[in-house]
């Protein structure tokens, strides 16, 4: 079967332009598996790829001062409902260098399913590279997802990351990030997940702020139902003079779903500063109130608020 009739369906369930395995401008890969289905390299941005049955390790590098002006996609799949898959990529972008790139998860027929994902990240002196991370998820519940990664950000360089998992069941998650910030350097990630049923969610997420003036946002929202339980941590520390970080984690709880937020604050030099809020509770009662007010069911207001959240 050709890679596009394996791909569109779960390419449009995710709202992917099915284009874009075929523009040449693109850079992307595209795995079934540990199996490699499609890739492309562009000017200033090379792939490569080692294969084999227990892991695949990719390597992406971008040339000094080349801005990638089309996203990198990164499309990981198992178009069956049992097996696992298990990648290691590591990226590097060279000083100067700018490049955004989008990671689809498209587990959607997802039934028994294990993906593992380990990610080194290398962002050069004054390079800028933004990460979306989504996945599509079945109802099965039966996935087990466990991702890692490990960033380094250069003087003057931005770092930025997006999570989401929102559609489907979450099953397992379990996505830990740590992060070297130096001089001058920016930081922002943000993670969204919606956990159902007894779904297990755990979320670690480190920034250490080693370099001068460097500066951090971490930012979760997670809403959670039924019996699923999350276990979200913020670590920021602040190393160097003018270094500021500030974590902000909110989750929306119904039924006999259990929250639980950490917000660990390690300050170690005198002239940094890290701040933190956190909330944990039911939605809104305003909100309900006056969505309720404008002719919604109480779940139809629910869901609005929940669904606002995580946007």
């Amino acid at each position: 079967m050709p890679l596009t009739d394996r791909f569109i369906p779960l390419l449009n369930a995710s709202g992917i332009d099915r284009g874009i395995l075929d523009d040449r401008e693109t850079a992307h890969i595209a795995a079934d598996g540990q199996s490699l289905l499609s890739r492309r390299s562009i000017p200033g941005l090379s792939i490569k790829i080692d294969e084999n049955r227990e892991s695949t390790k990719v390597d992406i590098r971008i040339a000094r001062d080349t801005h990638i002006v089309n996203p990198v996609h990164l499309c990981f799949a198992l178009l069956h409902g049992i097996g696992s898959q298990n990648f290691s990529v590591h990226v590097v972008l060279e000083p100067g260098a700018k490049a955004d790139f989008i990671s689809h998860g498209l587990f959607a027929n997802a039934q028994v399913v294990k993906h593992t994902m380990h990610k080194l990240i290398e962002i050069g002196d004054g390079a800028q590279a933004h990460f979306t991370d989504s996945h599509i998820h079945g109802l099965s519940g039966g996935i087990e997802v466990n991702s890692t990664a490990q960033i380094k950000v250069g003087k003057h360089a931005r770092y930025g990351a997006d999570f989401s998992l929102t559609s489907g069941r979450v099953g397992w998650l379990d996505l830990n990030e740590s992060i070297q910030a130096d001089d001058y350097a920016v930081v922002e990630i943000v993670s969204r997940v919606y956990g159902h049923d007894d779904d297990s969610i755990k979320i670690n997420e480190e920034v250490s702020l080693n370099g001068r003036f460097s500066r951090s946002m971490i930012k979760s929202r997670v809403a959670l139902e039924g019996e699923a339980r999350a276990d979200i941590v913020g670590i920021t520390e602040g190393r160097a003079e003018g270094s500021r970080g500030h974590m902000d984690c909110m989750e929306i709880i119904k039924d006999q779903a259990v929250g639980q937020s950490t917000p660990v604050v390690k300050v170690s030099h005198p002239l940094a500063k890290i701040t933190h809020e956190a909330a944990i509770g039911t939605v809104d009662k305003k909100q309900m109130e006056t969505l309720i007010a404008h002719g919604l069911s109480p779940e139809q207001a629910t869901d609005m608020i929940v669904l606002g959240m995580l946007r």
